[in-house]
């Protein structure tokens, strides 16, 4: 049923013979054939998976960090996509969205509360439909950020073991790599890309039976929208699909390619065709903190937060984070 309604951006409109990327994506030849990819991810995956997107600009470098520790920890694939939060202990409190909800009515500041930050991303059910706020087809190019990212990245490479007189040292280098290959890294106090376009597409599967135990379906700053609800009926249904949602970005699945599948495009197109080599080279930064069982250990204490679970194991995962494209695009690789 859900092969023949098609890809979930296309579904109930005219969209599906030529779709509306809109006039500032239309224009350029790079941001269409993003758009395309995306279009065609989602032909391959609407059977069983749902489709999200999260537009970012200013933390992309320290996005990029978290994928490149997750390879070499926990088998991630950081070839293919970003990873929006790594640390695993404000989840403890927060596992997924009925949890969110629940301590959403005690945010004044509702989803710029650090509460929620530490856990959600803020998104879309739809790569066309003109959203409220932030539509990724207006956003691509220049990119989405709110709040301010200073120490951030410090901070990550303090909770990875990174000893202290080490930490300012090491991310220095990460912004100049970063500069090199051509990602924006204003957002840490580093220079512009040569293009301008700071924006990234983090374009998010999610497995349709774990839709509304981690995504809900809201209004501008995170207002659960009851009408959508429960969110994994309507995604499911034909229709046009539009809205905003809030996910709670937990590790134990999105680090799962079984779970969820997420594929990164950036505007950029230096750095988008440069990419996995810059992961390549960030990976050998990594080493100075992840080059043995004992420091491996000692990164993932950190990020579980203290006390390490039974199934990790310390050996580096980096080469059996390694797909093929070719099998990372199998919607069922079980």
């Amino acid at each position: 049923k859900q092969k023949k309604l098609g890809p979930q951006s296309l579904r109930g409109s005219k969209a599906k013979a030529k779709p509306d990327y809109g006039p500032i994506v239309q224009k350029d030849k790079h941001g269409r054939k993003c758009f395309d990819e995306m279009l065609a991810n989602e032909k391959t995956f609407c059977g069983e998976w749902a489709v999200f997107y999260h537009s970012y600009s200013a933390a992309a470098l320290m996005y990029e960090v978290q994928a490149a520790v997750a390879a070499c920890l926990f088998r991630f694939k950081s070839d293919y996509a970003t990873l929006p939060r790594l640390l695993w202990k404000p989840f403890n409190d927060i596992p997924d969205a009925k949890a969110m909800l629940k301590e959403f009515p005690s945010w004044p500041d509702r989803d710029h509360n650090p509460r929620f930050r530490a856990v959600g991303l803020c998104g879309t059910s739809s790569l066309l439909a003109h959203d409220s706020e932030a539509p990724p087809k207006s956003v691509f190019l220049m990119g989405y950020s709110v709040g301010p990212l200073t120490g951030i990245l410090e901070r990550l490479l303090a909770a990875c073991g990174v000893p202290k007189k080490q930490v300012n040292g090491l991310a220095k280098k990460m912004i100049k790599l970063a500069e090199k290959y051509g990602l924006d890294a204003r957002g840490h106090g580093g220079k512009m890309c040569k293009s301008g376009r700071a924006g990234h597409m983090l374009q998010i599967f999610l497995r349709r039976e774990l839709i509304d135990k981690y995504v809900y379906p809201s209004f501008p700053f995170g207002v659960p929208d009851h009408k959508r609800n429960p969110l994994g009926g309507y995604l499911s249904r034909g229709g046009q699909k539009s809205g905003q949602v809030r996910i709670t970005v937990n590790p134990d699945v999105f680090l799962r390619a079984s779970c969820a599948r997420m594929f990164v495009y950036s505007a950029d197109p230096t750095f988008h065709a440069n990419r996995c080599k810059f992961q390549t080279k960030l990976r050998e930064l990594l080493d100075a903190i992840l080059d043995s069982d004992k420091s491996r250990a000692k990164a993932a204490k950190g990020i579980f937060g203290g006390k390490l679970p039974s199934w990790w194991s310390s050996e580096d995962q980096t080469d059996a984070s390694k797909m093929s494209k070719k099998r990372y695009l199998m919607p069922d690789f079980s």
